[in-house]
């Protein structure tokens, strides 16, 4: 079976939205299923220019951290009278005036409004974090137990709500070695059948070859090798096949991807690739993981 599990869940709001009761209310509802995380690079980001906070990568920070499709983000927003209200009923140890609960909850909502529709976000204006809670629990279900076509979109997705280029964007798959989707057909399409089969070829001898003692130590390499590496200039450039623990790691660099045109063919052969590689390690492993570095995620045209 295949999974895009959720390696950080990140609770952002204003002050009074209701983060810290929805994170109890997801624990609970969850048996603690996921590390939440309350607040994020989000509100570091926000904070820093609206207090004049010095930092130089605070923006950087903020997109290496949401461009992590493994972390998800639950962005509360519910209306401002409603904040104002819990602000009047308990306070707020750093808020000491409704102006400036007002301030920062009309920064978080000009925030929210350009990363509202990222894949890996989801925003509530409701109130109740009950109702909330039951949501978030569902849609991370639905989201880990994933195809691959699902992937590859919501990697546009991802690219399209930022103006048609992230740099950089990653994820990571797990696979339990059943490869479901696995599809040698992909070998065969048309527009890409070289340059696949060559990628095949090559990293299949590199593996076989290193097996083989067939290197320049004359050595031979046993299923912990981090010797098992497909290089070139192209655009998949880089792919590491590793055995740990046993898991085996299936680790791609793409330096450059169009991420509607060609990046879900990518995926699909880069899945059937790992399947094939496994059949070699199955003996030591029961389960892959599948990790993915795209320096540009972009759009043409």
């Amino acid at each position: 079976m295949l999974t895009f599990p959720t390696v950080g869940l990140f609770v952002e709001g204003p002050d009074c939205a209701g983060k810290t009761t929805l994170v109890k209310n997801i624990h609970e509802l969850s048996n603690y299923s996921w590390h939440i995380n309350d607040r994020s690079q989000i509100s570091r980001n926000i904070f820093s220019k609206l207090y004049n906070r010095a930092g130089e990568n605070y923006d950087t920070d903020l997109h290496t951290e949401i461009s992590n499709l493994n972390n998800r983000f639950v962005l509360l927003l519910p209306d401002v009278n409603v904040v104002a209200d819990r602000f009047n009923t308990r306070g707020d140890d750093f808020h000491k005036s409704i102006e400036s609960i007002r301030e920062v909850y009309y920064a978080f909502q000009e925030r929210f409004e350009n990363i509202k529709n990222l894949p890996n976000t989801r925003m509530y204006r409701r109130n109740d974090t009950h109702e909330i809670a039951s949501l978030v629990f569902a849609t991370l279900h639905f989201m880990e137990r994933c195809m691959i076509r699902e992937v590859s979109d919501q990697v546009e997705e991802f690219v399209k709500c930022n103006m048609n280029e992230s740099y950089p964007l990653s994820f990571t798959l797990y696979d339990s070695g059943a490869f479901e989707e696995a599809d040698a057909t992909i070998l065969d399409y048309v527009p890409e059948k070289d340059y696949y089969r060559g990628i095949f070829k090559k990293l299949h001898d590199t593996i076989d070859d290193e097996r083989l003692g067939k290197n320049p130590y004359n050595r031979i390499e046993d299923h912990k090798s981090r010797r098992f590496v497909y290089t070139d200039n192209t655009c998949i450039s880089f792919i590491q096949v590793s055995v740990r623990d046993g898991v085996m790691d299936f680790h791609t660099v793409i330096r450059s991807t169009d991420v509607k045109n060609i990046f879900p063919y990518d995926l699909k052969f880069l899945y059937y690739l790992a399947s094939t590689c496994y059949n070699k390690f199955k003996d030591h492993c029961d389960r892959v993981r599948m990790r993915f570095n795209l320096n540009s995620a972009h759009i043409i045209g």
